[in-house]
């Protein structure tokens, strides 16, 4: 399965032309800035997508807005010194791009709550000062993703090989884990927050992690042996008496338009060259030559991945999987997790059982904070400009978390 968030707004590392240039002029830092009001974007691509009636809609909104009024209260950001602060949210769009994917209206619906903290700045315009307290700006937003265990909100990190229209579910590499921050778990690029205790992912069998190799190396290779077989008829074509005589008419045709000794030179040159470019085309088409050689090395490649999945048991089919980005063999690449060394990473899938199907499809059951890890490093942490990761860090550390997990499961 596949969910899709509305980005709403440029983000940008930087300053604004017209924010640089306030700094030159009166410093705001210290005044208080708004709280701008919320807007929702529900776009008919996501209601469709996600068969999500009205009033389950309306009351997605409502869970996100709880969430906002918990973001507005941390010490943070509740009186806005210095910036502009903002929340957004939207309902992100679902689509069963894999087999076995539940229909949409057996999996909550998802989205997610933006905050963005705006640097306040002032500037002339038409002999009057003015600002863009209430609208407008780039800034470093922190999204609050509602609800989405997929492969991208940790990183999406796939192994090589692999490619999303060969795969059978949206499986990836298992994220590492990091440094906590504010006392929540980092996974991959993400900080989750949660009470479900069940694993945000399962196992990825061993058989389905060949599939996609399979998939591709076949598609490779009828692809080089069409290849070569349309490039075989076409020389015979080309070499055909009809072929020869229309390629020598157009060259006697164009000697003549130039005229002259210039035109006889032309058409003397042109009938060397023609069974120079002969000889090449009959080198390429060749057996042994570069088309076959490539034949030759995909087909080599297909067999053996037929082969390692020939020699499967079916225990080895079913169990677990690991990838090992530097193993020089294929079969050593991808093989049971059970053996393998610390260097073969879990291969893994969103765990399809994680969310409770009981509860409202616009309950919350887990939260993920996306954008953040770039406000952690150390360039980032060096800027203290009143607005962006600086703001940013202040509320991600001043936050009720407690109240954050108790707003989720009901």
């Amino acid at each position: 399965m596949t969910r899709r968030a509305l980005v709403p707004i440029v983000v940008c590392a930087c300053l604004s032309a017209t924010a640089a240039a306030q700094v030159k002029g009166r410093d705001r830092s210290k005044d208080i800035g708004p709280w701008r009001p919320w807007s929702f974007n529900a776009q008919p691509d996501a209601r469709r997508s996600t068969g999500a009636t009205p009033a389950e809609v309306q009351a997605f909104q409502a869970r996100l807005q709880e969430l906002a009024a918990i973001v507005k209260r941390a010490p943070a950001v509740s009186t806005p010194v210095g910036f502009a602060a903002e929340m957004w949210g939207s309902l992100s769009s679902y689509h069963e791009t894999h087999p076995g994917s539940p229909p949409a209206r057996a999996v909550p619906l998802s989205g997610n709550a933006t905050f963005a903290a705006f640097l306040l700045f002032e500037f002339e315009e038409n002999g009057r000062i003015r600002n863009e307290d209430m609208k407008g700006g780039e800034t470093e937003t922190l999204g609050f993703e509602v609800n989405d265990i997929g492969s991208q909100r940790y990183g999406g990190t796939i192994p090589d090989g692999w490619s999303s229209d060969t795969l059978d579910a949206d499986a990836f590499v298992e994220p590492p884990t990091g440094a906590p921050v504010a006392g929540i778990p980092r996974i991959g690029d993400t900080f989750v927050i949660r009470n479900n205790p069940k694993p945000l992912w399962v196992p990825f069998a061993l058989a389905d992690a060949l599939k996609p190799i399979q998939r591709n190396r076949l598609k490779a290779f009828e692809a080089a042996r069409d290849e070569y077989a349309k490039r075989q008829a076409e020389f015979e074509l080309w070499k055909s008496p009809a072929r020869r005589a229309a390629r020598r008419a157009d060259r006697e045709k164009a000697a003549k338009m130039i005229g002259g000794a210039k035109g006889e030179e032309f058409l003397t040159g042109m009938e060397k060259t023609e069974p120079q470019i002969e000889a090449q085309q009959a080198a390429d088409v060749a057996p042994g030559g570069p088309l076959d050689k490539k034949v030759r090395a995909v087909e080599r490649e297909q067999q053996e991945i037929e082969g390692i999945v020939a020699a499967l048991s079916a225990d080895d089919r079913r169990a677990p999987s690991c990838y090992e980005r530097g193993a020089t063999r294929l079969a050593d690449r991808f093989r049971t997790l059970e053996g393998a060394r610390a260097t073969c990473r879990p291969l893994v899938k969103p765990n399809p059982d994680y969310f409770d199907p009981k509860l409202p499809r616009s309950a919350p059951q887990v939260v993920m904070l996306s954008l953040f890890t770039r406000c952690l490093d150390s360039r980032s942490t060096k800027n203290t400009t009143r607005a962006g990761c600086t703001i940013n860090r202040e509320l991600v550390n001043t936050m009720d978390w407690d109240a954050v997990r108790a707003w989720l499961d009901h």
